[in-house]
């Protein structure tokens, strides 16, 4: 009789790419921060086990994510940031082997200036912060300080390992 040992589990990593307004000139790249992928009802990894089972109330489409000052450590049971702030659709979305890749852009005008240090996606959500069903969630390794004229892409890459 075969064994197999076959533990999927989906994990994440962000980086922030920060661009001058106009140009698109890269300014700075942040390193990759790891983030948390939920467990909870209608959250995340519950998310793909629910369309596993033809429980169809959501699409499991990343469609926007959203960023925030707060500072509170993800935990499986989020449901939405502790500081919202701004949002953004994905703006590109690419799989790769078992990585899917999405960009979230925030336009100098949408995210003021200031500190960030949280991030998030969410599946089905609408243009407004915190709609939609959290999907993932992270704390950036260090806090995001936007200035005048930067625009700011988020990159998310999702691995199933």
């Amino acid at each position: 009789m075969n064994t197999f040992n076959e533990n999927i589990k989906p994990q994440g990593k962000i980086r922030i790419i920060t661009t001058k307004v106009g140009t698109k000139e890269v300014l700075r790249v942040s390193d990759w921060s790891s983030n948390l992928v939920m467990l909870g009802v209608h959250t995340g990894r519950t998310l793909i086990l629910e369309r596993l089972a033809g429980i169809n109330t959501y699409t499991l489409n990343l469609t926007h994510a959203d960023m925030g000052t707060g500072t509170n450590s993800p935990a499986t049971s989020d449901t939405a940031l502790q500081t919202p702030v701004a949002r953004a659709a994905v703006a590109i979305g690419s799989v790769s082997g078992a990585v899917a890749t999405l960009q979230f852009f925030f336009s100098d005008a949408v995210l003021t200036n200031g500190t960030y240090n949280e991030f998030a996606s969410f599946v089905d959500g609408s243009a407004s912060v915190s709609t939609g069903k959290i999907f993932n969630r992270a704390i950036f390794g260090v806090a995001y300080t936007k200035g005048t004229g930067e625009d700011t892409t988020i990159e998310l890459q999702i691995t199933l390992n």
